[in-house]
């Protein structure tokens, strides 16, 4: 009897994921590989879905190893046919003879070459979706193209905090320990030392503030928010200087303009299908103040999936593995893009009205981040990033062959906590910044970690780039975006720990356990007290005293990239000779103007679901 290419049966192995290795199982007949299960329990909605469905058919169909990956997932396309290979070997087969067996070549459909709309966006994230559905609400043909194979951009990689400045919302929730004070550092600002534009809503703000404060004297106890506080904060929180000396800071019409219509965008997005947990209120990293709430399901899926389908529902036009390459210019107008389709059939797009620009910042392209950066001088060419790989700055490149303006190109937002090799977000422990307790690898606090997200980056650089964050059941249940599973799956592949006890913790991850639970005792007498007297946190929450406790490693990573495109209050892009480029609209990470030098947690989804809309809207009403 001759032998088979395997000894039949299902092989259990793992695959590398985006937030780590996943759990496989590949059936093999004596001949074939018949059938490969993944459990995707762990990832997070949106990402990498596509993978699972396209490499396994592949492997499948093709009967090879020899498998193009996934634009946008080739960390999880690799892992996918590294676990095949795994299960191969352990059958008894020779994994190198499917890798150099013929490349599988699915069948191509037939695809356009010419199209027309009225208005053409370019990106599906956020601000894309949002462009397209309010342009389709005004009765525009609408065409959405995406390059990759799924939608969501970086929306799905976020963790769905959204800002929007909500008084009577936020009026029923109590007031934490140092909010009090964060406030009074504003008030007693000298007006100086406000850009003249926003001095009048800053003497509106101290008016309001005056009024909270005697609330609070009077024993009230509420958290606090206005428009004007959100405006306040967004100018604070973005105004730097770069290594020239030249400070920046928001234009004032962007900023007031996305802070006053804040809670308009929110129950704007409702209207699309959009739900939101309301009997919380938290904050991102970086936030400054809490004013967020978070779509259900949580995380960016929460957005995109009701988005996407309320579009196509109402008659829109998405395509995807679609890249596009080039504006189309007539008379000055801009009037269509000549993209590219993943298996390189080209195609051309005619918009009657405009296009938009959602396409996203460049955090995924180092090179041209170490281009234009002139904030932090020393990036490490190693740095991950947080970003989805289609952010390599298409919309930028695309808006400078027509003459567009850039502003605030030399910074570059990086996120203080990130896994350190793969960028992830929302692996271990992603809490509330009122409940950081960042540690330095002799188990020594260092830094204020209610501070802004730049402010975080460099202090944990000063520490050599590698910091955990420690926390507690209690910390453990307000995590974002992360399930028992995702968990569970973080502590098995190291990028979580979790013991015990506090001394048990700190052996894990080599510091001495004296030093980790003096660290722990004091903080834990701040939080009691409501005051940090060694680097003065603005907000706390819980003590880290209930077991078990987890330490998360964490280090900087390219995040958000502030410049972009400049635009005005209408999202229509601005060329060199400070006019309007007639046909060009912009919003989210591609456009520049609003953030400044520094993004506030949970600004960034505010931003692109406002302006998204307003471009859309705009486009479809230039006839």
């Amino acid at each position: 009897m001759t032998k088979g290419l395997f000894e039949p049966g299902s092989y259990s192995v793992r695959a590398a994921g985006h937030n780590g290795s996943l759990p496989m199982e590949v059936t093999l007949t004596d001949d074939r590989i018949k059938s490969i299960e993944i459990d995707t329990s762990g990832e997070s909605k949106g990402i990498t879905s596509p993978v699972f469905e396209r490499i396994p058919k592949a492997i499948i169909e093709g009967q090879t190893l020899n498998v193009d990956t996934v634009s946008g997932a080739t960390v999880t396309s690799k892992g996918i046919l590294a676990g095949v290979a795994d299960a191969i070997e352990a059958a008894g087969g020779d994994p190198e003879e499917f890798r150099n067996r013929p490349k599988y070549q699915a069948d191509q459909a037939e695809s356009p070459d010419e199209k027309t709309a009225d208005v053409v966006v370019l990106g599906s994230g956020g601000a894309g979706l949002s462009a397209a559905i309010g342009a389709v609400d005004k009765g525009a043909k609408v065409i959405l193209l995406e390059k990759f194979p799924s939608l969501g951009g970086n929306t799905t990689r976020t963790g769905g905090q959204i800002n929007s400045a909500d008084p009577e919302w936020q009026k029923g929730f109590d007031a934490f320990p140092g909010e009090v004070n964060n406030l009074k550092g504003i008030y007693q600002m000298d007006e100086a030392d406000i850009p003249e534009a926003y001095r009048p809503q800053f003497r509106e703000l101290k008016d309001e503030l005056e009024k909270y404060f005697a609330d609070m004297e009077n024993g009230e106890n509420y958290l606090f928010d206005s428009e004007n506080l959100f405006c306040i904060q967004t100018l604070l929180g973005g105004t730097r200087k770069d290594l020239d000396g030249h400070v920046t800071y928001g234009n004032y019409d962007l900023v007031s303009n996305l802070t006053h219509k804040g809670r308009q965008t929110i129950e704007w997005m409702k209207t699309k299908g959009v739900e939101f947990d309301e009997e919380h209120v938290t904050e991102p990293v970086g936030a400054s103040w809490r004013r967020a709430r978070e779509p259900i399901p949580t995380g960016g899926y929460g957005f995109i999936d009701p988005l996407q389908k309320y579009f196509t529902q109402q008659g829109g036009e998405i395509i995807t593995d679609c890249q596009a390459k080039e504006l189309l210019v007539e008379d000055g107008k801009i009037v269509g893009v000549k993209a590219q389709f993943s298996n390189g059939n080209d195609l051309t797009v005619h918009a009657k009205s405009g296009v938009v620009m959602a396409t996203g910042g460049y955090s995924a392209n180092y090179e041209m981040v170490k281009k234009y950066d002139n904030y932090w001088g020393n990036l490490p060419e190693t740095i991950p990033t947080t970003n989805s790989p289609a952010l390599t700055g298409d919309g930028i490149a695309m808006g400078l062959s027509v003459n567009a303006a850039l502003v605030d190109m030399g910074f570059a937002q990086l996120m203080p906590s990130a896994d350190p090799i793969t960028g992830n977000i929302f692996s271990g422990i992603d809490c509330p910044p009122s409940d950081f307790v960042f540690v330095n690898l002799e188990g020594k606090r260092f830094v204020n970690e209610y501070g802004n997200r730049d402010q975080l980056c460099q202090a944990i650089f000063d520490q050599g780039g590698l910091i955990y964050n420690i926390s507690d059941k209690n910390i453990a249940a307000t995590r974002f975006n992360s399930t028992d599973e995702q968990l569970e799956n973080d502590i098995k592949n190291d990028a979580c720990f979790r013991a015990d006890t506090l001394e048990e913790l700190a052996e894990q991850i080599n510091i001495d356990p004296e030093v980790l639970v003096d660290t722990i005792e004091k903080y834990n007498q701040y939080v009691e007290d409501g005051h940090d007297p060694e680097f003065n946190k603005g907000s706390f929450n819980y003590k880290v005293e209930v077991p078990p406790f987890y330490a998360t490693p964490r280090s900087p990573a390219t995040h958000h990239t502030m410049g972009g495109l400049k635009i005005n209050v209408n999202a229509q892009v601005i060329n060199e000779d400070g006019e309007v480029i007639d046909g060009l609209f912009a919003a989210g990470e591609v456009a520049g103007g609003i953030h400044a030098g520094n993004r506030l947690g949970g600004n960034a989804l505010i931003d692109i679901f406002t302006y998204g809309r307003i471009a859309g809207e705009n486009a479809a009403s230039n006839r």
